[in-house]
């Protein structure tokens, strides 16, 4: 599908979304204000223009973004690594496989704490990259559905941001729990399903400045858990970090047009999902 997408739609869902955040909390100033902004966004021309953005499937998608991903201001990239490298430090060092590797960033920090490092990716151009960043570590194509090793190969998987690009959650965790041994622990962050419901898929752009996205699944808690036990997994963890005033100025557009609103509309929203598990 392709979606022909106005700044003056994202505004004005930032100041709506800020409304209701603040419906009960906020005060009568503060409202007034938004409504005045949003009477502005929707009254100014120049905010009007639509933009072709076309939904890419996972491989395509990220081939056009491999070139720009690692780039500084990401902020579910930035909350989710924190998070993610929290749990895996201090884990007996191992075998390791980082599944949907991307530019291998985590492959990068397994392989730093010690662990022999396996990765793998749907797409060959953030394969490029990853041996470039981690040239200690294995990597070749591969899809999440249909993992190529034997099981119990693994004492740690990883999977960073990808789980939730797929419509079903069962055959990928079912992959991901077969090639861990007995006891071994599966690290998995997606973007929070809060988020996708609101409607934040994985934007990219081209090189010629042209937007895209790569749809994100709001896949429940429940779901997950589900998936999990189903593949037998015991969950022993779960992290949410929220947006904070750090993130706020990555939401680019949203931000330097409305500043107040677009904290108003985020601030404390949790952005990502951390499971930690252990196979059984």
């Amino acid at each position: 599908m392709t979606r022909n997408v106005s700044l003056r739609e994202l505004l004005a869902g930032v100041e709506g979304l800020a409304l209701l955040r603040n419906l009960y909390e906020g005060s009568d100033a503060d409202a007034q204000q938004r409504l005045q902004e949003l009477r502005e966004v929707l009254d100014d021309p120049a905010l009007g223009a639509a933009e072709a953005t076309p939904e890419a499937d996972a491989a395509t998608g990220y081939a056009i973004w491999s070139d720009s991903y690692d780039e500084p201001g990401n902020p579910i990239v930035a909350l989710e690594q924190t998070a993610v490298g929290e749990l895996v430090d201090g884990l007996p060092r191992g075998r390791a496989l980082d599944a949907a590797c991307g530019t291998g960033r985590h492959a990068r920090r397994l392989v730093d704490l010690g662990h022999s490092v396996s990765g793998f990716d749907l797409t060959p151009e953030m394969l490029e990259r990853a041996r470039v960043t981690v040239p200690e570590a294995a990597f070749a194509v591969g899809d999440l559905r249909e993992l190529a090793f034997a099981d119990a190969s693994f004492e740690l998987v990883v999977c960073g941001l990808a789980l939730s690009h797929l419509p079903s959650l069962d055959g990928a965790v079912g992959e991901l729990s077969r090639v861990l041994v007995p006891g071994g622990r599966l690290i998995v962050s997606v973007l929070h399903p809060f988020q996708a419901l609101l409607g934040w898929n994985a934007p990219f752009s081209a090189a010629d400045g042209s937007r895209g996205f790569v749809r994100e699944h709001p896949h429940m808690h429940s779901d997950y858990l589900a998936a999990f036990a189903s593949a037998g997994l015991s969950i022993t963890g779960c992290a949410e970090p929220a947006i904070t005033e750090q993130q706020l100025g990555a939401k680019r557009r949203a931000f330097r047009h409305l500043p107040e609103a677009t904290a108003a509309a985020y601030l404390g929203l949790p952005a990502v999902l951390v499971w930690a598990a252990e196979r059984i």
